[in-house]
Parts: C-alpha cells; sequence; structure tokens
C-alpha cells in the first residue's frame, strides 16, 4: 500500500504542469475504456513516448478500466451504440451468442464467429464505446486538474535523494 502511495506522490509532483498531468490521465482514460481491448497498454505506452507525456499517469488512466467495471462498462456502451446506431437484435439471439461463449468458451473462434455475424452488434459496441469513452475522458480531465492543483499546494514537494 505505501508503494501505490509514492507511486501517487511521484505522479502529483512530476516536472510536467498539471495541466499535462490531467491530460494525460484523461487520455489514458480515454484508451482504457475504448473499444481497443488487448491494445490500451501499449497504445497509452506509445502515445506518452510519442508526446513525451508523463506514461504514470496515461497509465493510471488505462488501467483505471479494471475487470470489474469491463462487463458491466462494454454492456452499457453497446447498448449506447445499438440507441445511436439503430440497430436491435432480438435477445434469443443474443442469449445462444452468450450461452455458446459460456460453454464453448469466450476466446473459442466460433464464438467471435458468431459474434462477428452480427455486424450491427459489432458497430454497435465500436460507437457505444467511442462515444463513452470520449465523455469520460472529458469528464476526467477537469477532475484531475483540480484533484492535482489542490493536492499540489496543500504539500510540499519531495527532497530529492542527495541534494543538500
Amino acid at each position: 500500500m505505501r508503494h501505490l502511495k509514492n507511486l501517487f506522490e511521484k505522479l502529483l509532483y512530476i516536472e510536467d504542469t498539471p495541466e499535462r498531468t490531467a491530460l494525460a490521465y484523461s487520455i489514458g482514460i480515454f484508451l482504457g475504456f475504448s473499444p481497443f481491448l488487448g491494445f490500451h497498454t501499449l497504445a497509452g505506452l506509445a502515445i506518452a513516448f510519442l508526446f513525451r507525456m508523463n506514461r504514470v499517469a496515461i497509465l493510471l488512466g488505462v488501467w483505471s478500466n479494471t475487470p470489474w467495471w469491463i462487463v458491466p462498462y462494454y454492456m452499457i456502451a453497446t447498448w449506447v451504440g445499438m440507441w445511436v446506431v439503430g440497430f436491435w437484435m432480438d435477445w434469443a439471439t443474443l442469449k445462444e451468442i452468450f450461452q455458446f461463449g459460456v460453454h464453448q468458451g469466450f476466446m473459442n473462434s466460433d464464438f467471435w464467429n458468431r459474434l462477428a455475424s452480427q455486424r450491427g452488434l459489432l458497430l454497435s459496441f465500436l460507437v457505444g464505446s467511442l462515444i463513452l469513452s470520449t465523455l469520460l475522458s472529458f469528464i476526467c480531465y477537469p477532475l484531475a486538474l483540480k484533484w492535482i492543483r489542490f493536492y499540489r499546494s496543500k504539500k510540499k514537494p519531495p527532497r530529492s535523494e542527495g541534494r543538500v
């Protein structure tokens, strides 16, 4: 637990401005909740290195989408996408695809083929995830910025080792 606290303190006292740190975090939130499952961390690190942004802030944002949030989040995102795209499928088909995944495994290629056969569902997933991840990142930026400024105003920066 102490290690996590040290990580947050380092994050809050890096040489970046609060604006850049909050931006890095909000980009991480966008990537973490985007539809590009499996590529979140790689995309976050690539953007951090490419634009010389705070890697810790981006990764904290990316890793905010934990296993506990994934299923409910993507269900809601897909529902939002279905509403935006106008695609609806009957519950019997959806239930059949889900049960196939439960019985045969969600990593089974047949499961993904059945899911891919519902192109409107895939489009709904993509659109809904992009809408919600964009919304979350726009909400997180001012909140993170306010929190970082508040925290920096209340704490003194940690002393560097080796300096007098």
